[in-house]
This record gives C-alpha cells, sequence and structure tokens, in this order.
C-alpha cells in the first residue's frame, strides 16, 4: 500500500516539473516588440510650387511691346505688353519680376471711315507668362493709358511717361488667398500732363496707382466695354485709334 502512494506522489512531482517548463518563454527567441505609444512622424510635406495670386484691385505698370493700329489690327489678335519693374510685397518678396510678359487679345476692332465716324479697339489681358514659360491666368482691365515718350500723338507734343523712369519703391498690403496687392509702382508723369478722359493735360500731381483714362495722348477715350469678357474699349472720334509700342498701360487685376 506504501509503495503505490510512493509511486503515485512521484508521478504527481513529475507531471508538475514538465508542466512548469512549458511554460518559461524560450531564450533563444527573440522577444516581439511592444507598442511604445509614440505617433509615427509624418511625412513631409511637398514644397510649394504655386505662383503668389495677385488680389483682386492690384495695379500693374505695364508697357506694349509692339504697337496697335485699329486700322491693321483683327479680332482675335494677340496684344503683348511687359511689366516695367518688379512688383514686391512689404516684406520684400517678389511678386512679377521685372520684363514679366502680360498676354491679352483684341475682342474687337472697328476702323475709322465715312460711314463709321468713331474708331474703337477692345482690350482684354487675361494671363501672366512667367520667364519659366509658366502661364498664370489673370483677367485685367484697363485703368490708365499713358502716352510713350516722345510720342507724336501726345497732347500739345510734350512727352508722355518715359520707359524705364524712377519710380517709388512696390509696396503691398496682403491680399485674399494669399496673395498681394501692390501699392502705386509706376513712373512719375511729367508735371504738364495728368489723366483725364480726353487725355487733355489740366496740371494735376503725377501719375499713381489711382490714376485713370487716358494721359498725353489727343482724342482718345478709355472705357469699360458693355460686356466683361471684352475687357476695356479704346475709342476715338477722329482718328483711329493707335497705341504705340512703348505706350504705358496700368492693369486693374479683376
Amino acid at each position: 500500500m506504501n509503495r503505490v502512494l510512493i509511486t503515485m506522489f512521484a508521478l504527481v512531482l513529475l507531471c508538475g516539473s514538465l508542466m512548469a517548463q512549458s511554460t518559461q518563454p524560450n531564450s533563444g527567441s527573440k522577444p516581439q516588440a511592444q507598442p511604445t505609444g509614440q505617433a509615427a512622424a509624418p511625412a513631409p510635406s511637398a514644397p510649394a510650387n504655386t505662383p503668389t495670386r495677385l488680389a483682386p484691385g492690384s495695379i500693374l505698370p505695364v508697357q506694349l511691346t509692339k504697337s496697335i493700329d485699329a486700322k491693321k489690327a483683327k479680332t482675335g489678335d494677340e496684344v503683348v505688353a511687359k511689366v516695367t519693374q518688379d512688383l514686391r510685397t512689404n516684406a520684400g518678396a517678389i511678386i512679377l519680376p521685372k520684363d514679366t510678359k502680360i498676354v491679352g487679345h483684341i475682342t474687337d476692332v472697328q476702323a475709322r471711315s465715312k460711314e463709321q465716324k468713331e474708331s474703337q479697339l477692345a482690350i482684354v489681358f487675361d494671363q501672366a507668362v512667367m520667364k519659366s514659360g509658366e502661364a498664370m491666368r489673370m483677367p485685367m482691365t484697363i485703368q490708365a493709358i499713358i502716352a510713350p515718350r516722345n510720342s507724336g500723338n501726345s497732347a500739345s507734343g510734350n512727352p508722355g511717361m518715359e520707359p524705364g523712369g524712377t519710380s517709388p519703391s512696390v509696396g503691398g498690403r496682403p491680399g485674399p488667398m494669399g496673395g498681394a496687392t501692390p501699392t502705386a509702382s509706376v513712373p512719375k508723369a511729367p508735371s504738364d500732363a495728368s489723366p483725364s478722359a480726353s487725355g487733355q493735360p489740366q496740371g494735376q500731381p503725377p501719375i499713381t496707382g489711382n490714376t485713370q483714362g487716358v494721359v498725353g495722348i489727343e482724342n482718345l477715350k478709355l472705357s469699360a466695354a458693355p460686356d466683361a469678357k471684352q475687357g476695356s474699349v479704346v475709342s476715338s472720334e477722329k482718328n483711329n485709334v493707335k497705341l504705340d509700342d512703348g505706350t504705358l498701360l496700368l492693369l486693374r487685376v479683376n
């Protein structure tokens, strides 16, 4: 009887020893990684390559690179101008560099004739082309037209705006959607010329970003087209409309 009890007790001890060994971790296996609770680092964002947009109301001083004549022009003809100087924000960042191309087209043309006493040119500017070739859509209207220097069409034979002349430094204020609105950034006008609907000098202060109408060109008027898509209308009741190469335009971003 005692021998049976001793045998059973030995079996119980042997089973307990085997169960303990089965629960011990394998020292040769690698421990599994435990969560640390730290969030994974976000992937770096791609740099922004989108150019700064000019806010509505921004004024661009540009010069025509080629003359436009109502007697020769056709609807759809391209009109090209170039920015006369760097446009910067108050922080000094360049919005549009000097010589950036501003491209538009003629939306309507009407030469003067015996039957038609008034000559008209309707022009719309709608994009800026960077030096890299990238085009930025930017609808604009003509706010002012200033005669180029030594223009034979200027009022009283006085020269108009001097290409590349001295101008105040460009300022700006933040605009919507990350854009910027340049303030006055146009060359100074002659002391005896000022804007008027007819282009006649009135001895007013030099041209600023608020200048409107025509400066230094006789018998020329500037108005908005009835249809906004047609842009601005330049008209004359005495001559065929002609804008010489170098004519300065103040363009307002719509």
